[in-house]
């Protein structure tokens, strides 16, 4: 409901990069601030952040993408824009565990968890590409 007055004054793409920004936002938080001792603040800012960014991002993502297709193709292709997500969450969370597989000590585990946390910030700024290419340029014609 508020990504949907988001878009209605912003359009789709601002809507995408704020929840890209917001999504890194967090995941930097836990790069820069998580290690062997627990820090709860830290957690709970960085789960916010990611909650928000995920929010305004995959509804309006799923949105502009479905709308985009005929209706003759509309359950296939919301099929396929869901599985594509799917599959992307799933290679997501394979490349950050093979990361976080190989340190044997405590302080390569951590080098390794922060080193994890910075590769999917580098994957999910990439998302900036996309939405550049076929969301803001389709808003612009």
């Amino acid at each position: 409901m508020f990504a949907g007055r988001l878009i209605a004054r912003f359009g789709a793409a601002a809507v995408v990069s704020a929840g890209i920004v917001l999504f890194a936002a967090g995941l930097a938080i836990w790069a820069t601030l998580l290690g062997a001792e627990p820090n709860a603040p830290a957690i709970v800012a960085g789960v916010m952040l990611i909650g928000i960014g995920v929010g305004l991002t995959f509804p309006t993502l799923m949105g502009v993408g479905a709308g985009a297709l005929p209706p003759s193709s509309f359950a296939t292709g919301s099929g396929v824009i869901n599985m594509i997500r799917q599959a992307a969450l799933a290679i997501g969370v394979a490349i950050f565990v093979a990361i976080l597989a190989t340190p044997v000590s405590m302080p390569e585990r951590i080098a390794a968890f922060q080193r994890g946390w910075w590769i999917m910030i580098a994957i999910t700024l990439a998302g900036f590409v996309p939405n550049y290419l076929f969301i803001r340029r389709k808003a612009d014609r």
